[in-house]
């Protein structure tokens, strides 16, 4: 199988965005790596990431869209003042919510959870493929399971270890990251659940109620 690699044209744009919208699984860059991107409500497709992965099929999957105050379509929030301030702050960028999630999240692509992962990317060749498609998709890191911890997936690392089971690679690199987005979940009191280049200082200075060491619950 020959491995398609498109450069991000207006055009290309056009064919990775045809191609998830009927069922396909293609690499796209994002702020952080390179990663599997689909459309959430294909069941298929979802099951198909899975597998390109090898990962549990058991593993919940994560929402980007387009424009930031999108997350009113999918999340339910706890005290949207604080959600609309750190999406103010950091989208589009490196920065992910959990939120629970309205009935408009596919329960596919969060294995049956009440919660749901959102975000929305800064990276240009995202959005100008994103701007072709007109309709959130679902995205994980474009590398087998366990097999890219600690490391930002590039392009190498994903031509060789998923390359083969795509229908395209959309070429286009980080914006300037050096580690996978933070992650923050808003489902209850705020609490780091991971940390990128995103600091709990830069949050706190936005929201200013999250320890400096709360990483976990």
């Amino acid at each position: 199988m020959n491995i398609q690699l498109l450069e991000p044209t207006e055009e290309n744009f056009a064919i990775a965005a045809n191609c998830v919208k009927n069922g396909g699984v293609i690499v796209s860059p994002s702020d952080t790596n390179l990663a599997l991107t689909l459309d959430p409500w294909n069941e298929d497709a979802i099951n198909r990431a899975f597998a390109v992965k090898n990962r549990p099929a058991n593993s919940a999957l994560t929402l980007f869209f387009l424009e930031p105050n999108d997350w009113k379509k999918y999340g339910e929030a706890v005290d949207e003042e604080i959600v609309q301030s750190l999406v103010d702050a950091f989208w589009p960028g490196p920065l992910n919510l959990i939120l629970k999630k309205k009935d408009t999240v596919p329960d596919r692509m969060v294995c049956g959870g009440e919660t749901v992962a959102l975000g929305c990317l800064s990276n240009p060749v995202w959005r100008g493929f994103m701007g072709k498609l007109n309709k959130p998709v679902t995205m994980t890191s474009a590398n087998l399971s366990g097999q890219a911890d600690g490391v930002l997936v590039d392009l190498n690392l994903a031509l060789n270890q998923v390359g083969q089971n795509v229908d395209y690679i959309l070429k286009g690199e980080a914006q300037n990251t050096t580690k996978s987005s933070t992650i923050i979940d808003l489902t209850g009191t705020p609490y780091i659940t991971r940390l990128g280049d995103i600091t709990a200082e830069q949050i706190n200075a936005v929201i200013n109620i999250i320890p400096e060491m709360a990483l976990t619950k």
